[in-house]
């Protein structure tokens, strides 16, 4: 089946949110984090219901990971098998994005989760040869503080396994319009950035992502039925970092019937179908390619473009994506 052989590019990939399970539950006990015994009660607390319903209910699965990532050696194994387990569905370049404030104290410094995490993907590199790099969240229930403070680690390893940042969270409470200074700032230090944006029903955020010179927006399904913001983005070549299976889970569409991908791919938008979150949404970019295959009808030479379209609009250096781009225009 072409979906299982075609070479795979991921840009939207949370860590926290894509533990594999059990290496999860490795972590759970290691760090003393009591959760159920029975794997299908411990999956039930770590993986969203098919239909959660809402992004709030969807984010409650992520508390058990964020109270593992606790040390240095449990964001190296996280960021390692992470990295691992998309290499085994053939993902040849992947951009894992996390945000190491949520994580870091005085006893676990920034730094600290970021080389760790840079090191477990190096190690991932080097035995199955997928090529990872980092995006660095900040969120949108920061203090502006905290948020500078995440741009200033991008500035630091920029390069040395960071490629970019992110600004995540809860999107209607903290629309676009307060993170103006943060990506200027980003623009001004020559940091590449995407923007979680539309993914709850407002397409002035995608507006003002593009506006604020962002790469890529996250999910973007707001622009539905948009053709003004649709040539938008196809003008100015903004990447769409679709999300589908999470999408349905979270409500962002009421039913599969909804969804715009063929709308998006008709009107030429440089489209990317990315996990979010591989084990709280319970899926692979396989599966949500043979979903896109079963609803939609994408075809093998559509998901080559999708892909070419991925390492287009990755933060990859230009050397990784020439390597990339002509693995999947050599794959037949």
């Amino acid at each position: 089946m072409w979906i299982d052989s075609i070479p795979k590019v991921e840009l939207h990939c949370h860590l926290d949110g894509s533990i594999p399970a059990d290496v999860l539950l490795q972590l759970c006990r290691k760090g003393m984090v009591r959760v159920p015994q029975a794997r299908e009660d411990f999956l039930k607390l770590v993986r969203a219901d098919e239909e959660c319903g809402s992004l709030a209910d969807y984010l409650k699965s992520f508390e058990i990971p964020l109270r593992c990532l606790k040390s240095e050696e449990a964001f190296y194994q996280a960021a390692y098998h992470t990295a691992c387990a998309a290499s085994g569905e053939n993902v040849r370049y992947m951009e894992i994005r996390f945000a190491p404030l949520l994580s870091a104290s005085d006893a676990l410094p920034a730094q600290a989760v970021i080389e760790a995490v840079a090191a477990g993907l190096s190690r991932a590199r080097t035995e199955t040869g997928i090529i990872c790099a980092i995006l660095l969240c900040g969120m949108r229930q920061f203090t502006d503080e905290m948020n500078l403070k995440n741009l200033e680690l991008a500035k630091a390893y920029l390069g040395k396994g960071v490629a970019g940042v992110d600004l995540a969270g809860d999107e209607a409470a903290y629309p676009n319009e307060l993170f103006r200074e943060y990506f200027a700032r980003a623009g001004e230090a020559g940091i590449p950035f995407t923007i979680h944006s539309g993914e709850c029903g407002r397409a002035r955020n995608i507006e003002l992502a593009v506006e604020y010179g962002a790469a890529r927006v996250g999910h973007g399904i707001a622009m539905r039925g948009n053709p003004r913001l649709q040539e938008l983005c196809r003008e100015k070549h903004v990447g769409v970092e679709m999300c589908p299976k999470s999408n349905l889970q979270t409500g962002a569409v009421a039913g599969i019937g909804e969804y715009p991908l063929r709308e998006f791919l008709d009107n030429g938008l440089l489209v990317s179908l990315n996990t979010d979150n591989r084990t709280v949404t319970g899926t692979t970019v396989s599966q949500e390619l043979g979903l896109m295959e079963e609803h939609f009808r994408l075809t093998k030479e559509e998901g080559k473009a999708v892909m070419k379209n991925a390492i287009r609009t990755s933060f990859a250096d230009q050397w990784t994506k020439e390597k990339i781009a002509r693995e999947i225009d050599s794959w037949e």
